[in-house]
């Protein structure tokens, strides 16, 4: 029995031994985008991931690029009808929807374009242009939130229904550079952000449920220039943003009721990213390395 016993535990630890260190950082590098760009905004369509426009060191761009998470390789998509920054995309299943954004001109957009088949079409207008706010697709509907207009700092909620954009509420501290994340079952959140310089970050979190909006919480960390994605158990999470000292690394949650948690950091910390949940594995795309002007291609994941 001794002999049995003794060949159990050296079989035990030798299959130990041979298994691969866990990696406690939890993010994993993937493969990098074929440009360097920030201020991107990214949705999922046919379970791929679909970064669109941004800024490059040239200026605004009409670039899409396409991820397969399957294939950890990169694509082109069908440009942009015109350069677009700090605007919001995301998917509803059957089509790919840009909304807002600066022009090349740095002014605020009221533009809505879809991609369906491999081509942009116009869609129902904002009701006034906004860009640096954020978007998402809630299950049923596309919910918009935040940015900068005409008048300057914007806290509208609006609503995509029956092919027409309605105001369903304000967010409790009007902010641009903000972060969306839904569900898919109807319910939205809305994170961080900032008034307008860097040094005017905010922590708040709205969340959108029908034509309610209601502030749940806060982050620990105000920040504006983030990315947003949902993850089960936790609610809406807020990654990466710059503030006047640096980019940020921290992701952090927070559920319909307030409840705070924290994901493990990002490798890179970096802002003006764009985030997306395939197949249960969220990840973090492009963005720069440090506050302002920055770019790069990195593309991280963590499995939720």
């Amino acid at each position: 029995m001794r002999h049995l016993i003794a060949a159990a535990l050296l079989l035990t630890a030798t299959a130990c031994a041979s298994e691969p260190e866990p990696d406690e950082h939890g993010w994993r590098d993937k493969a990098a985008a074929p440009s360097q760009r920030t201020e991107v905004a990214a949705g999922v369509l046919d379970g791929r991931i679909w970064v669109a426009g941004g800024l490059t060191e040239s200026g605004a761009s009409d670039e899409v690029a396409v991820y397969d998470p399957a294939a950890d390789a990169w694509t082109g998509g069908p440009r942009l009808p015109e350069p677009r920054h700090h605007a919001g995309v995301a998917g509803d299943g059957e089509r790919l929807w840009l909304v807002g954004g600066y022009t090349g001109d740095r002014e605020p957009a009221d533009t809505v374009w879809t991609l369906e088949k491999d081509e942009w079409t116009s869609g129902p207008a904002l009701p006034g242009p906004r860009a640096a706010g954020a978007l998402a697709w809630d299950g049923e509907r596309l919910v918009y939130a935040g940015g900068i207009g005409p008048d300057g700092l914007a806290g509208d909620v609006f609503a995509l229904q029956d092919n027409r954009w309605q105001r369903i509420g304000v967010l409790d501290t009007p902010r641009e550079h903000l972060a969306a994340a839904s569900d898919g079952d109807g319910t939205t959140w809305f994170l961080g952000g900032r008034l307008h310089g860097l040094d005017t970050n905010r922590a708040e979190v709205d969340v959108v449920t029908g034509i309610e909006v209601r502030k749940a919480g806060e982050v620990p960390t105000a920040r504006g220039g983030v990315a947003g994605f949902h993850a089960p158990g936790r609610g809406g999470c807020v990654a990466g943003g710059e503030g006047p000292d640096g980019t940020f690394a921290e992701v952090e949650c927070v559920d319909e009721d307030g409840t705070v948690s924290r994901l493990p950091n990002l490798r890179h910390s970096r802002h003006g990213l764009s985030a997306a949940v395939v197949d249960g594995v969220a990840y973090t795309l492009l963005g720069g390395p440090t506050p302002g002007s920055s770019f790069a291609d990195t593309v991280e994941a963590l499995p939720l």
